[in-house]
């Protein structure tokens, strides 16, 4: 899974958890992808390279939320594997 010490894990997992439920966090991600979304819908059809570079933004925001969720499910099963 990680190259990291338990200690490790569990301080990454409770960042990455206090990250995702930090309102300001939850709230400027909300707005980039608001505005990235915004800016597909206005971008004209012909304008495929535009297109598709605001879209690969969109998606590596829920990425970026997804590695954050992946470190706290790592704990999870570290945990679990110790009650093992």
């Amino acid at each position: 899974m990680s190259n990291l010490e338990p200690g490790d894990i569990a301080t990454e997992a409770n960042a990455a958890q206090e990250m995702l439920n930090s309102a300001v966090f939850n709230k400027a991600f909300e707005r980039m992808n608001q505005q990235l979304v915004d800016q597909i819908l206005t971008t004209p059809p012909e304008a495929d390279a535009e297109r598709e570079r605001l879209y690969c933004m969109f998606k590596a925001g829920q990425v970026f939320v997804q590695q954050l969720a992946g470190m706290i499910n790592t704990y999870d099963l570290t945990q679990q594997e110790e009650e093992v």
